[in-house]
């Protein structure tokens, strides 16, 4: 059974583990030196942390992260997190969310869920490595 809430306090290390897993990153850790606010969604299958998002936000809403371990994918659990991180921003009044992603990254799967390019942002993941910065209006 597919559950999708906020992360609970005793699952800190096991979201930071599966970020490291799957982004090689946490971006969890990364966030919290930065003076925005942040929730971490997170996904259970049958009680097990299938995968989880960072959002922060302050002037804008953001997707710091979005991890899914390779198993769970295509499976609906990446979509059902995105739906959280929407309401979450609608529940704050924003009006829109933001992600930044390689150009070769999960591109495809954001469109899906009608994030749209906004800019490109040549060398953002390194040298050579286009970044997009994408966006979903909720209204």
């Amino acid at each position: 059974m597919l559950e999708v809430d906020i992360m609970r306090s005793e699952e800190v290390e096991e979201v930071i583990h599966l970020e490291y897993d799957v982004l090689g990153v946490s971006p969890f850790v990364a966030t919290s030196l930065l003076p925005v606010k942040r929730k971490v969604v997170v996904a259970r299958v049958d009680g097990v942390i299938a995968g989880c998002a960072t959002v922060c936000w302050n002037d804008h809403f953001e997707i710091a992260s979005l991890a899914v371990r390779e198993e769970y994918r295509s499976s609906g659990v990446g979509a059902a997190i995105i739906e959280k991180c929407f309401e979450i921003a609608k529940e704050l009044g924003f009006d829109s969310v933001w992600l930044e992603t390689p150009e070769n990254g999960p591109v495809e799967f954001y469109r899906s869920h009608g994030f749209c390019v906004e800019s490109h942002v040549r060398n953002m993941y390194g040298e050579g490595v286009t970044g997009l910065k994408m966006v979903r209006y909720l209204s």
